[in-house]
């Protein structure tokens, strides 16, 4: 593809993104809701510096400002809570449990990003290991740690046998219990290490890996050295702090429980983590 082919590309496809703001859009729903002073634009790739500034300048210098920021930071409870949502015949039983955590901010977040890649957030994790493959109670189980702005969770989703329910809770918890009471073997905190190294670099490699690098540090107002101290940081974390982290943050005593699936099946399998239970429950 030529340059000027490219560039009369890039401006259909920066036209029709203009076109949104159109107040017959939705009802005006998105000329309430977007605008340039909101906006940020992300291009990665090869081609001519000036000629794509002007390409987005002349598509956008039009553009009215549209409605300020609009900033709602979250005020989440740490509060043990349980909930079970009836689905009659289910095969499976869906399992979240949560706890709002620290977020991107916070000098030791890169700390609780490893301490969850070990505990559930990839293949080798000890969550996954024990209810895949060791017990084959789930096929995919995942925990993360859900970042917004100034805000953010912990959770661990796993689709479990109905007949398993409270077996498979049972060793979530009790693996969260476990990395909270004593420090992981330097090994395995290696391994991971790896994973989320080479995970990084391979997230890098890629035009919107990259771009989703640079909407990371400006929603979060993070500096450019959070990326290049990254893998450092992350390399830095030790067994101690991987317990700590748990013991402070992934507290099982305050977390949110909530179970869909046959009630008739498993309410007899949970009982002893259905406490407390929702009002008018």
């Amino acid at each position: 593809m030529t340059r000027s082919s490219s560039l009369l590309e890039c401006n259909s496809s920066l036209g029709l993104l203009r076109q949104y703001n159109c107040p017959r859009t939705a009802g005006g729903l998105s000329k309430d809701n977007f605008g340039a002073q909101r906006t940020s634009i992300y291009i990665a790739g090869t081609f001519d510096a000036k000629a794509m500034e002007a390409a987005v300048r002349q598509t956008f210098e039009g553009w009215e400002k549209g409605p300020a920021v609009y900033t709602n930071i979250p005020k989440p409870v740490t509060k043990k809570s349980f909930g079970l949502v009836e689905r009659p015949g289910a095969p499976q039983s869906t399992i979240y449990v949560s706890i709002p955590v620290l977020n991107p901010i916070d000098k030791d977040y890169v700390k609780m990003a490893v301490t969850n890649s070990l505990l559930g957030g990839s293949f080798a994790s000890r969550i996954t290991s024990n209810i895949r493959e060791k017990k084959g109670y789930t096929y995919s189980p995942v925990s993360q740690v859900s970042t917004r702005y100034r805000d953010a969770y912990w959770v661990e989703i796993a689709d479990v046998g109905t007949d398993v329910t409270g077996a498979a809770l049972k060793e979530i918890l009790g693996e969260v219990k476990r990395l909270g009471s004593e420090p992981p073997p330097q090994d395995e905190l290696k391994g991971i290490q790896n994973y989320i190294g080479g995970t990084f670099v391979l997230q890098n490699s890629t035009r919107q890996g990259i771009i989703g690098q640079l909407t990371n540090l400006k929603l979060h107002g993070l500096p450019d050295s959070y990326l290049t101290n990254y893998v450092k940081n992350v390399f830095a974390v030790t067994p101690a702090d991987v317990q700590q982290i748990t013991q402070k943050y992934i507290r099982p005593d305050d977390m949110t429980l909530v179970i869909v699936g046959d009630k008739k099946k498993v309410e007899e399998q949970i009982k002893d983590y259905a406490s407390p239970k929702p009002e008018g429950k």
